[in-house]
């Protein structure tokens, strides 16, 4: 992969469609992804093909909602329709198949990388969202009643407002920065975080690092998730470009 992800940029934090730099620097993605699971392991997953319940990710409804590869998009995008203007209704994934899979678990010998390109469509005017992106334990109904209820979760989320917060929790207890960013009708954005063992959290939006997190490490088994509801005016779809996540970690035989 040369210096693209072995050196940290300069200037720019971010670098077009593709993975951030400044995030992915230390990460050992070229040997994770090559076969050398003694790094660590993890994926990347560029939706050139979505089969709910039976491949990878596991689709669930709070009444309504769709999954389904953009015919159109070049390069693979994943449509999260959340297929309703009732408020609260629309649609999640999990990583794990036909059962959510908690495969990453953040410890003190283990970094988590994690990175997703993402934008909201179909917005009209106003606050008319509920969307989440990140690192969550394996839950049928990630929100419920326009909250994440989750007890332990990593990620970035807009409930029924337009301004991007970036939010972790440790059993039930929250970590929340309400200033990592707006959503704009249309517009990707690349949201990603650095779990540096249960010392730090480290979110990034378009390869920025923000505010350095160091309170209520969640320690239990997440997966990756998305999450795609409206708050009762429009039927948003998250439109999921990729989504990475590494996790670097000598597993003890």
């Amino acid at each position: 992969m040369g210096d693209l992800y072995t050196k940290p940029q300069a200037k720019a934090g971010s670098i077009d469609r593709g993975l951030s730099p400044n995030l992915w620097n230390q990460a050992p993605l070229q040997q994770v992804l090559g076969g050398g699971l003694g790094e660590g392991f993890g994926f990347i997953d560029d939706f050139l093909s979505f089969d709910a319940d039976s491949k990878s990710w596991v689709l669930t409804n709070a009444t309504t909602g769709t999954g389904a590869i953009d015919p159109a998009a070049k390069g693979g995008v994943l449509l999260l329709d959340s297929a309703a203007s009732t408020n609260n209704q629309g649609v999640q994934i999990q990583l794990g198949g036909a059962v959510g899979a908690s495969s990453f678990v953040p410890n003190v010998n283990a970094k988590i990388y994690y990175e997703a390109r993402i934008k909201a469509a179909d917005l009209g005017s106003g606050p008319t969202l509920q969307i989440f992106a990140g690192l969550a334990e394996v839950d049928t109904t990630l929100f419920a009643t326009a909250a994440n209820t989750t007890s332990n979760h990593v990620g970035f989320e807009a409930i029924n407002t337009l301004s991007l917060s970036y939010v972790h929790e440790k059993a039930d207890t929250r970590v929340s920065d309400t200033s990592a960013g707006t959503i704009a009708d249309d517009t990707y954005i690349k949201v990603g975080f650095l779990i540096d063992g249960l010392t730090s959290i480290t979110p990034f939006v378009n390869g920025v690092a923000g505010t350095k997190q160091t309170a209520s490490i969640p320690i239990e088994e997440m997966t990756p998730s998305f999450v795609c509801h409206s708050s009762g005016t429009t039927d948003p779809i998250l439109h999921v470009d990729w989504v990475a996540c590494i996790q670097a970690e000598d597993i003890a035989n």
